[in-house]
C-alpha cells in the first residue's frame, strides 16, 4: 500500500483497534486514494446487485425487494420504543439487522451506505429500530445526507438516509477506528449537558445522557449549515453516539437536508441507529431523532442506569 493510500486508511478509521488518528488534520490524500481504501463491492454478500442511479447520489446495490426499510410500528413513542425495545435486546431477539440496506458505489469502492424509508411511514410517526451497518466492515462517516424521493404516487415517496464515507469537500478528517470510543473530554466545553427531566444527573435509561451547544437550535433546520444542531451522547465518561433530530412537519412537507457534518470530533464507526417518532407534548411538537450508536443495541438497551464502565 502506498504512503497516500495508508494515509486515506488512518483518516477514514479504516486502521486496527486500538490504533488513535493524530490529533491535527494530516496532509490529505486526493480523493482516488481515498476510495482506494474503501472497502470494495466484491466484499458484499452474494445476492447484491446493481440497483441504478437514486436521488441524484450515484449508483448504488441492493439485495432485493423490497428495499425500503420496514417500520417496527408506531405503537410507543421516544422513550416508550427503548422501553419496548429492551427485553427483546436481553431475551437476544434481533431487529430487522440491514434488512433494505443500500450501497453506494464508485470505481468498484462502496463509498456511502443508507436506507430509504417510506414518506407514509414517517408521517404516521413509525419508528426503526437497530438499524444496522454490521454486514462488512465500515468506515466512520463523515457526514450524513437525507434526500427526499419522489415516487410516481404519494404513497410511493421516499427518504434516503445516507451515511458518507468520503468528506463533503476538502480533505477527511482523521477518525477512529471500530471500538475505540472517544472519551468525553474531546468535546468542545461548549457542549453542555440537556434533558434532565426526572431522569438523575440527566442519564436516559437505555439511551445515555445527551449534550449540544445550546445557543444553536435543538432540532436541524432546513437552512441550517455545518454541524449546527449536533448532539452527542455519552455514558461512563466516552462518548457512544452521534444524533441529529429533525421538525416531523418537514417530512410531511417533502424537504430535504444537505451534508450534515459526523466528524466535528473524531468518532468511529457507526455500528448502528434508531430512528425514532417523538409524539407531540404541551411542551414541544412532534419530532424525530436519529440516534447513531457506536456500539451494539443489545448494550445500551440493557441500561437502567448508567454502566460503571465502557
Amino acid at each position: 500500500m502506498g504512503a497516500s493510500v495508508a494515509a486515506a486508511v488512518t483518516l477514514l478509521g479504516l486502521g486496527s483497534a486500538g490504533t488513535a488518528p493524530a490529533a491535527h488534520t494530516l496532509p490529505g490524500p486526493d480523493k482516488a486514494a481515498l476510495v482506494r481504501s474503501l472497502p470494495k463491492v466484491t466484499e458484499l454478500p452474494s445476492g447484491y446487485r446493481p440497483a441504478g442511479e437514486l436521488a441524484g447520489r450515484g449508483h448504488f446495490y441492493t439485495a432485493g425487494a423490497p428495499t425500503f426499510r420496514i417500520d417496527d410500528g408506531g405503537a410507543h413513542h421516544g422513550s416508550g420504543n427503548t422501553a419496548a425495545w429492551a427485553p427483546l435486546a436481553v431475551k437476544g431477539i434481533k431487529g430487522r439487522g440491514t434488512q433494505g440496506i443500500l450501497y453506494r458505489v464508485e470505481d468498484g469502492a462502496i463509498t456511502a451506505a443508507g436506507y430509504l424509508i417510506r414518506q407514509a411511514d414517517l408521517i404516521a410517526g413509525k419508528s426503526f429500530r437497530g438499524v444496522s451497518f454490521r454486514e462488512i466492515p465500515l468506515p466512520a462517516a463523515q457526514h450524513l445526507t437525507v434526500d427526499f424521493v419522489k415516487g410516481a404516487t404519494a404513497d410511493s415517496n421516499q427518504y434516503l438516509f445516507l451515511w458518507h464515507f468520503l468528506p463533503q469537500e476538502g480533505e477527511a478528517r482523521p477518525m477512529l477506528p471500530a471500538g475505540k470510543l472517544p472519551s468525553v473530554t474531546t468535546l468542545p466545553r461548549t457542549f453542555s449537558v440537556i434533558g434532565a427531566d426526572v431522569h438523575p444527573n440527566a442519564f436516559y435509561p437505555r439511551m445515555g445522557r445527551h449534550r449540544r451547544i445550546l445557543s444553536t437550535a435543538g432540532r436541524r433546520l432546513t437552512n441550517a449549515s455545518g454541524d449546527e444542531s449536533v448532539l452527542y451522547g455519552e455514558a461512563a465518561g466516552k462518548l457512544i453516539f452521534i444524533e441529529y433530530i429533525f421538525n416531523h412537519p418537514d417530512f410531511a412537507a417533502g424537504v430535504s437536508w444537505p451534508a450534515m457534518p459526523l466528524n466535528g470530533v473524531p468518532t468511529p464507526p457507526i455500528d448502528n441507529l434508531h430512528i425514532m417518532h417523538y409524539a407531540a407534548t404541551a411542551e414541544a411538537s412532534e419530532y424525530y431523532t436519529v440516534h447513531m450508536y457506536f456500539i451494539p443495541e443489545e448494550r445500551y438497551l440493557s441500561w437502567e442506569t448508567e454502566p460503571p464502565s465502557l
